[in-house]
């Protein structure tokens, strides 16, 4: 990238919201150190380096990074069909007219149509609803299933988790319900790979046996760039969804 259009970037996201609020920040800054008033010096800089952080593209990168790491990658493994993929819920939306869409997060979606196609899953397994609808809580299970049949799966290859899961745990705990139920030798649990290490660590408290399968990766190595140093929506994007797997973790929720 040139140096020219480097300088049109960063005065490009200088001038955003985002960025205007981290020029006003620095402003006062400078400003309360000039006062001379050390309190209030010290405090305006340490809200503006905690809002440079929190916006941070590279941080946001490194602590998605971070998850990811524990998610092995499922192509460097030996893999053999499983019973059911069970796909973790909140990967689905709807559009303007009331028809389900993929989410920024839907990926986990193809992935396990993938493993449907490719024959490493006899059933695949959606949960979840939500409570974000004006009209009341969404079946996102029921979401996915409508993606899944446009994608070629056939009915009789999806089942829905028919209890409510409005949490992770709750998706954890139907999920091993049905295993013990059906007698599932062998599952994988789908989900995004920053969301993965939190999932494992509560199928491991509740006694749920699967296959972590990780999609929608978000932690892909990323070139230094000095725009990216300037907060913006995608680096507060990431860090408060990292920051948001690692409270989960931490509430065991």
């Amino acid at each position: 990238m040139t140096p020219l259009l480097t300088l049109q970037k960063v005065v490009g996201f200088l001038i955003m919201p985002a960025g205007l609020i981290w020029l006003a920040l620095f402003g006062a800054t400078i400003a309360g150190w000039r006062s001379r008033n050390r309190g209030r010096a010290a405090l305006y800089t340490l809200i503006f380096v905690a809002y440079t952080f929190a916006g941070n593209i590279h941080v946001g990168h490194a602590l998605m990074r971070h998850l990811e790491r524990q998610v092995p990658d499922l192509q460097k493994l030996p893999v053999t069909p499983v019973a059911a993929a069970c796909v973790f819920g909140g990967s689905t939306e709807l559009d303007p007219f009331g028809r389900p869409e993929l989410a920024c997060s839907g990926d986990r979606v193809i992935a396990a149509a993938r493993l449907y196609h490719a024959g490493l899953a006899k059933l695949l397994v959606a949960s979840g609803v939500s409570a974000d609808s004006p009209t009341g809580s969404r079946n996102l299970a029921e979401e996915t299933r409508q993606i899944w049949l446009s994608l070629g799966v056939p009915e009789a290859a999806i089942h829905l988790v028919p209890e409510p899961c409005w949490v992770t745990l709750d998706e954890v705990r139907a999920f091993k319900r049905l295993q013990k139920e059906r007698n599932w030798e062998s599952t994988a649990l789908v989900s995004s790979a920053w969301h993965l290490p939190r999932i494992m660590k509560l199928a491991t408290k509740e006694g749920l046996a699967g296959t972590p399968v990780g999609s929608d990766w978000r932690g892909r190595q990323h070139v230094f760039q000095v725009q990216d140093c300037v907060p913006q929506g995608a680096g507060f994007w990431r860090v408060n969804l990292a920051a948001w797997e690692l409270v989960g973790s931490l509430s065991r929720r």
